[in-house]
């Protein structure tokens, strides 16, 4: 004859699926928070953005919650940072693999590392909405997140431009390293502001109007690999 098993048998393993939802409905909340405010700031700008709009715009009923989960406005935007950061990340992977790999084999070029530099930005960019508001949170961090914000960026991307640009300088050891940085920069910031704008790119004053990026991503990359490759290689 089988023994009924005590209920008491069962508590710790209704305990922690119990305890399973609640992490996993905390860790939503928090998403949730963080993938607003990146889409309001993006949309608009840091300082435009009350607390009270983000809370709305993630559902949430409890006006508290981003305090809870994180402490302040400064404290929800380095979390936003982190966010995008990890959205980069395979992407920065690839790129500096492929420069090793490139490096293996003798046959690196300028180009090359030009290519890794904005690629990461273009492929997040075209990989789904959640990718667009990076790119859009990320130009308006720069433009209106002052020296912190700013400051914020460049240590969320230093491991992977730091590499490159060592690279670069390898390859014109003629040109003044300062130079170099700061044209790098430049690079770097006009590729996340012109995806911001990309779309100006379908009405073009030429050829009756006719587009000049109709949202071919190979060509996307060619061109403007090709156009950020010769501010670097300039004077």
């Amino acid at each position: 004859m089988a023994v009924k098993k005590s209920t008491t048998e069962h508590r710790p393993a209704k305990l922690k699926a119990t305890r399973s939802r609640a992490l996993d409905g905390v860790a939503g909340t928090r998403e949730a928070l963080i993938r607003g405010a990146m889409k309001l700031y993006g949309e608009r700008s840091i300082g435009a953005v009350s607390l009270r709009e983000i809370v709305q715009k993630a559902g949430q009923a409890n006006q508290s919650a981003i305090h809870y989960h994180f402490n302040d406005r400064q404290g929800l935007i380095a979390a936003i940072a982190d966010f995008v950061h990890k959205l980069f990340e395979p992407h920065f992977d690839a790129s500096l693999a492929m420069i090793a790999e490139r490096e293996r084999s003798g046959s690196l070029t300028t180009e090359d590392l030009v290519e890794a530099l904005v690629i990461p930005l273009i492929r997040v960019f075209h990989t789904d909405e959640t990718g667009r508001d990076a790119i859009r949170f990320i130009a308006r961090l720069a433009a209106d997140g002052d020296d912190a914000g700013q400051a914020l960026l460049l240590k969320q991307v230093a491991s992977f431009l730091v590499p490159i640009e060592a690279r670069l300088a390898a390859q014109m050891p003629d040109k003044p390293r300062d130079k170099l940085q700061l044209q790098l920069l430049l690079g770097l910031s006009s590729t996340v502001y012109g995806l911001t704008v990309i779309g100006t790119l379908r009405h073009a004053p030429f050829s009756g109007g006719v587009p000049l990026y109709t949202g071919r991503f190979d060509d996307l990359i060619r061109d403007y690999v090709h156009f950020v490759g010769r501010g670097l290689l300039g004077a």
